[in-house]
Formats: structure tokens, C-alpha cells, sequence
């Protein structure tokens, strides 16, 4: 809980120390509990549940823990999939109380999904169609969070590319979309924007629904780019561009961490 001891640990391209951190903190420890105790976060769940997220709370968590200790602190954040903001304002709200001059581009066509592949994808045209934009842009005003948060409403191809004419610096990009097509269109056409190991969190490649981005990540991030994953709960992390180095001393104080849950016998369920 301290971003000056990140990277914890480089390893092929990624802060695998810091994915440790999180993953197992979060799915085995008590991460988010302590979490959950800082004002900055319960005002950001706030925010989320007021907009009705569907994104889990183990989640949000992790995307706290990137954007607050390990993303470049002077960098915009991406999310793709955006359904009715919950997570955009969610973010939005953390770079505001942090006093962060990034912002949230939060893309989404805000009216349902777009054509979909018929064999990889189980969602269709028009899934997720209730929004409830408007109220969504409303919320925004009212809670003051327009200078972090930007819906961009439409289809990424359609929207993306002036976006990216605008050169922001990228350090987090968030991928909701679900469905394979778009996911490889995003993430190829953002690359120009990423700052140096950039997070790239994707939210959907282990649900039973959405194999067809598990393919998307496995064909582009894995195969294509040969990127080794970050993390693998509660999302599946990457670092674009790779970060260079490798760092292994780094690691010693959550050695000393996992050594005192172990001791105190709370690892024992893994």
C-alpha cells in the first residue's frame, strides 16, 4: 500500500510481485477489507452502486489498487464497455479525491451491443441496451466529476480514432466489452497512447459467457504480442508496452508479508 515500491518484482515484462499482491490478496487475503476502510475507496463503491455496476466488488478493488499505487499518476485511463458508468465513476470519483489531473474516456455505444461473432460470442446485438444514459450524464454534472470522466458514445471505430489524434497518455486501460472483435480492434488501435507499462486489465476472458474475448486475449496479447499476464484474478492483467528489467530483490517485503499469513495459518484454504 505504498506506490513507492512499485514495481515490486519485473519479471517477462510484468510487476509480477505487484500481481501477487493483488490476486492473492483479494482472493485469499485480506485485501479487500483493507480496502474497503479507506474513505477514498467507500466513496468510489458509492458512486459505483449509485449507477448500478455490474462490475464485483473484488474488481473494483483491484482497479483501485492499480490507480491509486501503481499507474502513472499523471496518465488518462480507457475503459471499453462501459453499460451504465458504475465503473467509469467509479474511477472518475478515485483520480478526483486523489487530485489527479487524468480522466476517465469511458467508451460505449450507451444503446446495446453491436454486431457480435455468432460462434465465439454468447451476447448479441443489442444486450445491455439499458443505459439509462441520460441519467448517467446527469450524475456526472451533479457529482462535479466532468473534468475526470468523458463518455464517448459509439462504436469504437467510429469514435476511437479522433480520441487517440488527441494524444493522451494512457496508463490504464480498462476492456468490458465482452465480445472478440472489438476487444483486438481496441487494443491495437490504442497503442499509440500507452505511457510505459501501461495496465491493461481485462475484465471478461474467464466468465463462462464470454469466450469469445478469452480468445481475443489468448490470439492478440498472448500469441501475437507475446505478453505474459500480470494477473490472473480478479481480472487478467497485462503490461503494454512489456516493462524492461528485472528486479527480483524487490520482492523481499512480500515474501514477508505471505510469510506472516502463513505463520498466522490464514493459507491454508489455497
Amino acid at each position: 500500500m505504498d506506490s513507492t515500491l512499485y514495481p515490486m518484482q519485473v519479471s517477462a515484462g510484468r510487476d509480477i510481485g505487484a500481481g501477487h499482491l493483488r490476486g492473492w490478496g483479494l482472493e485469499y487475503g485480506d485485501l479487500r477489507e483493507r480496502v474497503g476502510l479507506d474513505p477514498m475507496f467507500q466513496e468510489a463503491m458509492q458512486a459505483a452502486q449509485d449507477r448500478g455496476s455490474l462490475v464485483v466488488d473484488h474488481k473494483l478493488a483491484n482497479l483501485y489498487l492499480i490507480i491509486r499505487y501503481a499507474m502513472d499518476p499523471a496518465s488518462d485511463i480507457f475503459e471499453f464497455g462501459s453499460f451504465s458508468g458504475g465503473s467509469a465513476v467509479f474511477m472518475a470519483t478515485l483520480l478526483k479525491a486523489l487530485g489527479r489531473s487524468g480522466r476517465v474516456h469511458a467508451f460505449d455505444t450507451f444503446e446495446g451491443m453491436p454486431d457480435t461473432d455468432v460462434v465465439r460470442d454468447l451476447h448479441k446485438r443489442g444486450d445491455f441496451a439499458d443505459t439509462r444514459y441520460r441519467e448517467l450524464l446527469e450524475y456526472i454534472d451533479e457529482r462535479q466529476l466532468g473534468s475526470h470522466v468523458t463518455t464517448v458514445k459509439g462504436r469504437f471505430d467510429q469514435t476511437l480514432p479522433s480520441v487517440i489524434a488527441a494524444r493522451p497518455r494512457v496508463g490504464l486501460i480498462h476492456v468490458d466489452c465482452d465480445i472478440y472483435e472489438p476487444i483486438k480492434y481496441v487494443i491495437r488501435e490504442s497503442r499509440p497512447a500507452l505511457v510505459a507499462g501501461c495496465h491493461v486489465a481485462f475484465d471478461d476472458p474467464l466468465h463462462g459467457s464470454c469466450l469469445g474475448a478469452f480468445d481475443a486475449v489468448q490470439e492478440l496479447m498472448i500469441r501475437e504480442l507475446a505478453l505474459t499476464a500480470e494477473q490472473a484474478y480478479p481480472h487478467m492483467v497485462f503490461r503494454l508496452p512489456a516493462l524492461r528489467g528485472d528486479h527480483p530483490e524487490a520482492l523481499t517485503g512480500l515474501r514477508a508479508w505471505w510469510g506472516r499469513w502463513r505463520t498466522a495459518g490464514r493459507a491454508a484454504s489455497i
